[in-house]
């Protein structure tokens, strides 16, 4: 995602002293002063020259060195802050569904249970504190029942999203107000014999938000992890959290989020898209930066998001990784100039409003649309005439899986069901390549760490 950091005014107090001084006086300290700054200014300015220019690889990342000293500050002086990678015993493949009532839209029939560890069931809303279902009863009714074909599927709902999150400042405001909507909660998953709850608020303290939420937000995580404990019903609480590393230090109070929570949902898509202000092309989902890219932009990727998180101090055994199963389209301003970082002039035709399903990806490519990879971040793009596209296939899903499981996390969550090729458009009986590729690196031998 592309958003502007707002960094509000500093307040400045003049003091004024009780002293006179004579010109003379105020001349020679001025100068002092002066020599001073300068001198100060350039030993920073070949400090931060030199920082600046040089990268270390810290825990998998590539950072500045200035961030490379910061990053061992933290790992000496943080007793919560761990960046041992350590191997995981079983892997999850979250997997968001969402249910509308459009044809041709995925039929709960048509999912494996064998497919996913879990299934969360987007988007329930927050009203006067409570949750509400906006999905028909018989869709939670139907996933459910996919258990008992595999008991050890994990079945839950998401709150929030970024259409259905608006009274989430209301809620989390007091505690009267968050136990009315903890209350609900328990009884939904009483009712429909649930297994957990993520939280989708995009996102607290962000873009001229209270930042009170920030830590209301913990508060909401802390009392909900509470409450389930009591409930003696073992269930999990997850969160669907931020990627870029401005909303993260804005939005999260970290480490303590990671004490509460069972794991967090990385968006680490939507990176780049057609925007009016940045109209370029560029990549949805890069694994890692390209080798031109510079400054901000080298931090928009998975593994610097990924990495940033630990750093944070949300533990790497709780953090699944978000591989998304759209691209985005952009209309070309000169079909000639289709690289990345061509100029473009809007949304593109394919999709909606850029939006992209993996099936339509591969009908653009069978209409002879030419892919490119990406060698540097390992995914592909696709151009035809003014129509270009980025998205994920087959091979970098499965290059993703294996970096997440060979730097130790703890799984990755699929965005979504709905968007893979459920129905065999791409390769005739083969239903959800996207999805199967990452189930079946998780099955395999993993590497040893």
């Amino acid at each position: 995602m592309v958003h502007k950091v707002l960094v509000p005014e500093a307040d400045y107090t003049l003091l004024a002293g009780k002293h006179k001084f004579s010109c003379c006086n105020i001349v020679v300290v001025c100068l002092i002063f002066f020599l001073g700054f300068t001198s100060i200014g350039l030993l920073a300015y070949n400090f931060f020259k030199t920082a600046i220019a040089e990268e270390k690889l810290v825990n998998h990342v590539k950072v500045p060195s200035w961030m490379h000293w910061l990053w061992n500050y933290n790992v000496t002086n943080s007793s919560t802050f761990t960046s041992t990678i350590k191997p995981i015993e079983e892997h999850f493949v979250v997997c968001y569904y969402t249910s509308n009532k459009e044809s041709g839209q995925l039929e709960l029939n048509n999912i494996d249970p064998n497919l996913c560890t879990h299934i969360i069931i987007g988007f329930a809303s927050v009203v006067n504190c409570t949750i509400v279902l906006n999905n028909e009863v018989s869709i939670h009714q139907q996933v459910i029942e996919l258990k008992k074909i595999q008991p050890k599927l994990k079945v839950m709902v998401s709150v929030g999203g970024s259409d259905n999150d608006s009274d989430f400042p209301k809620m989390v405001l007091n505690h009267t107000n968050r136990k009315t909507f903890i209350r609900s909660v328990l009884n939904m998953t009483k009712t429909f014999k649930l297994d957990g709850l993520d939280l989708d608020w995009e996102f607290p303290a962000w873009a001229n938000k209270a930042d009170h939420q920030k830590l209301h937000f913990l508060q909401l995580v802390y009392e909900l992890r509470k409450d389930f404990n009591r409930s003696g019903e073992q269930l999990l609480l997850s969160a669907a959290v931020a990627a870029p590393q401005a909303i993260i230090d804005q939005s999260y109070q970290m480490p303590e989020l990671g004490q509460h929570i069972d794991f967090v949902n990385l968006m680490s898509y939507d990176y780049h898209f057609y925007v009016w202000y940045y109209p370029v092309t560029d990549l949805n989902s890069p694994l890692y930066p390209r080798s031109l890219e510079t400054g901000y932009l080298t931090s928009l990727n998975v593994n610097f998001s990924a990495n940033y998180w630990v750093f944070k101090g949300m533990p790497r055994e709780k953090i699944v990784i978000g591989i998304p199963l759209y691209g985005h389209s952009y209309k070309l301003y000169n079909p000639s100039n289709h690289k990345l970082q061509a100029p473009a002039s809007g949304f593109g035709d394919t999709g909606q409003q850029g939006f992209v399903k993996y099936p339509d990806i591969c009908k653009f490519l069978k209409n002879g649309a030419v892919k490119v990879s990406v060698n540097d971040s390992h995914v592909p793009y696709a151009y035809k005439n003014n129509e270009w596209i980025s998205y994920d296939d087959v091979s970098s899903v499965t290059y993703k899986a294996k970096w997440i499981r060979d730097n130790g996390f703890k799984g990755a969550m699929v965005f979504s069901l709905n968007t893979d090729d459920w129905n065999s458009t791409c390769t005739p009986n083969h239903k959800f390549p996207l999805t199967t590729a990452v189930k079946k690196v998780f099955m395999s031998k993993p590497k040893k760490l």
